[in-house]
C-alpha cells in the first residue's frame, strides 16, 4: 500500500513539473531512458520530502517491499536513521531483511538435510555465489549459498550502521553472533527471535 502511494506521488510530482512519467510499447531508446532519468529524479525528490514529513513507517514498508533496489530507497533511509540516531527506526528497516535471507536459507538447509541427511558445511563456504546465479542450474546448496552470502552481507552492513550509530555493545554483539553462525552456518531458527524487532 505504502509503494503504491509513493509510486502515484512520485507521478503527481513528474506531472506537475512537466516531466515524462507514461511509456509506451513505441517509445524510441531515447524517450524511454529520459523518462526513467525523470522517474529516478522524482523518487528521489519525494524520498526527501517524504522524510522530511518523518514519513519513516510508509518509507520503511516501501523498503521492505522489495520494488525498489536498495541505493534508491533502503540506503538513503538508513542513512538518515544513523546521521539523526533513530535506532529503533534502523532496527525495524534492517532486521527484516536480514531475517528473511536467514530463514530462506534455513528452509533450503532443512530440505538439503531431509535429502541427503547431512549438510556438506565446506562445500557450501566455497560455492562461487556469482558464478552459480549466472548458471542454468538449480542446486540446494548453491541455493544455501546464495542465501548465505546475502545474510552476510546485509550483517555487514548493519553492523556498520550500528557502529556509526553508536548502539549499545551488547547488541552489536548479538548481531555479530548472528553473523558468525550465519558464516559457519550454525544458525537456528530460535536465533533470530532477537532480531524481531517493530515499531
Amino acid at each position: 500500500m505504502s509503494y503504491t502511494k509513493f509510486s502515484k506521488e512520485v507521478t503527481k510530482w513528474l506531472k506537475a513539473n512537466d516531466l515524462p512519467c507514461y511509456g509506451t510499447a513505441y517509445d524510441s531508446p531515447e524517450e524511454t531512458k529520459a523518462r526513467l532519468d525523470a522517474w529516478m529524479v522524482g523518487m528521489k525528490h519525494m524520498l526527501q520530502q517524504w522524510i522530511a514529513e518523518k514519513r519513516y513507517r510508509e518509507l520503511i514498508s516501501c523498503a521492505h517491499g522489495g520494488w525498489y533496489t536498495d541505493d534508491v530507497i533502503f540506503e538513503p533511509l538508513a542513512e538518515h536513521f544513523v546521521e539523526n540516531h533513530l535506532f529503533d527506526e534502523l532496527r525495524f528497516l534492517c532486521e527484516r531483511g536480514i531475517r528473511f535471507s536467514i530463514e530462506d536459507m534455513l528452509f533450503c538447509i532443512k530440505t538439503e538435510k531431509e535429502e541427503h541427511s547431512a549438510l556438506d558445511v565446506k562445500t557450501i563456504q566455497k560455492i562461487n555465489v556469482n558464478d552459480y546465479m549466472a548458471g542454468q542450474d538449480y542446486w540446494q546448496l548453491g541455493e544455501i549459498a546464495k542465501y548465505r552470502t546475502r545474510a552476510l552481507s546485509q550483517l555487514d552492513r548493519y553492523l556498520k550502521y550500528l557502529t556509526r550509530i553508536q548502539a549499545s555493545q551488547e547488541y552489536i554483539n548479538t548481531i555479530s553472533e548472528i553473523e558468525k553462525r550465519v558464516f559457519d552456518l550454525t544458525i537456528k531458527a530460535k536465533d533470530l527471535k532477537q532480531i524481531k524487532f517493530k515499531l
